[in-house]
């Protein structure tokens, strides 16, 4: 997240010039991180579970003889990575609320 903040540092000048408070600009960001992290992790989630599904037979070899993933447990593990999902992004959302609009039209 911090590299997309630097990628958008104008975006968020104008927006901030045009009058946008910082809590606006927090929510933004935020709600991007939160979104990412939540669908990167439903699909990693099931396709986790379509590989260790399609690898049952194969794993006995290694005396693993049921493989399987408790779907609450799935569930909570989804939950928890979205969490510190949006704490990552809070932060740098939290540097860019505070740059000043003039600042961030003339970064390069």
């Amino acid at each position: 997240m911090v590299f997309v903040v630097k990628e958008r540092t104008k975006e968020i000048g104008i927006r901030k010039a045009l009058g946008a408070t910082p809590k606006s600009v927090i929510s933004t960001i935020l709600l991007e991180s939160v979104f990412i992290t939540t669908i990167s992790g439903i699909i990693g989630m099931f396709i986790g579970i379509a590989i260790l599904s399609s690898l049952g037979k194969k794993l006995e070899d290694f005396f693993i003889t049921n493989p399987y993933i408790d779907m609450p447990v799935a569930i909570f593990a989804t939950i928890v990575l979205i969490i510190f999902g949006g704490l990552a992004g809070y932060i740098p959302a939290k540097r860019a609320a505070r740059i000043k609009p003039i600042v961030a039209l003339r970064d390069e």
